[in-house]
């Protein structure tokens, strides 16, 4: 600004020396020649600093290239005040253009006290060279010396309170920017925060209205098993009774594997399952989960088959891992139709880095699901159960607890399935290192 401002004045300044003072002398003379001549370079210099200064405002990308911008330009206008005082002794004892010059731009620039005092000093010493060679009088010439270096410590005083003024201010705004930008991502935080918490509260208040809805029907068949039971229904008729208790034997586990998924589910949620890594076998745990499921798996003659590897283990928590196995194996009887088979079969796979894998896949030879109901699996939200091939009922809710419990292990879980050819659920987990 300070730039653009000096043009028009070095012009102004200019045209009145040249056609409004008159020359009679030849001292005369020569200062007006010389006033012209500083006025025209000075004029000319701030110009070129004018543009400068635009194109560091309007093009950012050059500002760090122009920062001294300011320093020079307070030496060219200082320098020339102090010039055209030492000029001016010829006809004038008057400096009142040296210390305009200096107040100006000790308000107007802003520039460091201890880089201000270095610019002052050389001000002064030009000053004082100029009105040695100039002001014959020493009378005047102590008196301009004086007025001149008081004015500069006046200027030095006003500018380093404009300074800590300006610095203050900029930590302030800085501040207060920094805690608006972080009053904003807080707020931004909170409303995704808010948004997840009313998405999750949404899915669980579906998720149990589903589970009420599955809880209510093995219940109440339960229910009204024992009735007719209680009422004698069945005692001459031995296989009518065998079959109820059947029903009832089924009714009951279905109920119980139901209730057992849900307080592990919640349990989960809630952060109450503690992960206890150890080294786990994986085909002795699946011999151990398929011998629990036996009578399942009798019910409708489905033959378990154990094609694991008995050489593979992995690290992790026998807890979840026994979850994960029988909630799998008893997916797969569920949908296995009469006499049909499962197979579990185990690898070993390399993932882009390096790590070793292994790999369980239970595989069933039953109905199969659609693309619609492979969308829908692992999700709470959703109602994913389909009746099994001897009408068992389920929620879903147990590959819900698959995938969380498998994800706690760094593993994950894929599905294939074709309807009416089967489904095959393959986890992924980590292999324990050899120690």
């Amino acid at each position: 600004m300070l730039s653009g401002i000096c043009v028009p004045v070095a012009l102004v300044l200019s045209v009145t020396y040249a056609h409004g003072i008159d020359a009679d002398t030849v001292s005369f003379i020569d200062w007006k020649k010389h006033i012209l001549i500083l006025n025209f370079i000075v004029g000319s210099t701030c110009s070129i600093l004018f543009v400068l200064s635009l194109i560091a405002y309007y093009r950012p990308q050059y500002k760090r290239s122009f920062r001294h911008l300011p320093h020079v330009l307070l030496l060219v206008v200082a320098l020339w005040g102090t010039i055209c005082t030492i000029y001016d002794q010829a006809v004038t004892t008057s400096i009142i253009g040296f210390l305009i010059i200096c107040v100006v731009c000790s308000l107007i620039l802003l520039i460091k006290p201890l880089q201000l005092v270095v610019y002052l000093l050389i001000i002064y010493l030009v000053f004082g060279i100029g009105m040695s060679q100039t002001q014959q009088d020493p009378a005047i010439l102590l008196s301009n010396l004086s007025v001149g270096f008081i004015t500069l410590i006046i200027c030095l005083a006003l500018s380093t309170i404009q300074w800590r003024g300006n610095l203050r201010a900029f930590k302030q705004r800085r501040v207060i920017k920094a805690q608006k930008r972080e009053l904003e991502e807080n707020y931004k935080a909170l409303l995704e925060s808010s948004a997840q918490l009313q998405e999750v509260n949404q899915t669980k208040d579906k998720f149990f209205s589903i589970l009420a809805h599955d809880l209510r029907g093995p219940i109440s068949s339960t229910l009204a098993l024992t009735e007719l039971l209680q009422e004698g229904m069945f005692e001459e008729d031995e296989l009518e009774r065998k079959r109820m208790y059947k029903l009832l034997q089924t009714s009951l586990f279905t109920t119980g594997k139901l209730l057992e998924n849900v307080l592990l589910w919640s349990r989960s949620q809630t952060g109450n399952i503690t992960f206890q890594p150890k080294k786990i076998d994986i085909y002795e745990t699946l011999e151990a989960n398929i011998s629990l499921l036996k009578i399942m798996a009798a019910q409708k003659d489905i033959q378990i088959i154990n094609l694991a590897s008995t050489d593979l283990s992995i690290c992790g928590d026998e807890d979840m891992i026994n979850t994960v196995f029988r909630n799998l194996i008893s997916n797969a009887i569920k949908f296995t139709p009469n006499f049909g088979k499962i197979e579990i079969v185990s690898g070993k796979k390399v993932d882009d880095i390096g790590q070793e894998h292994i790999t369980i896949a239970v595989v069933d030879y039953g109905v199969g699901m659609s693309d619609k109901t492979l969308q829908g699996l692992f999700r709470t939200d959703s109602r994913t159960a389909t009746p099994g091939t001897n009408n068992e009922t389920g929620t879903g809710l147990g590959l819900v607890l698959c995938k969380e419990f498998v994800q706690k292990h760094a593993g994950d879980i894929l599905v294939e399935s074709k309807v009416a050819e089967g489904s095959t659920f393959t986890i992924i987990l980590p292999a324990s290192r050899k120690s």
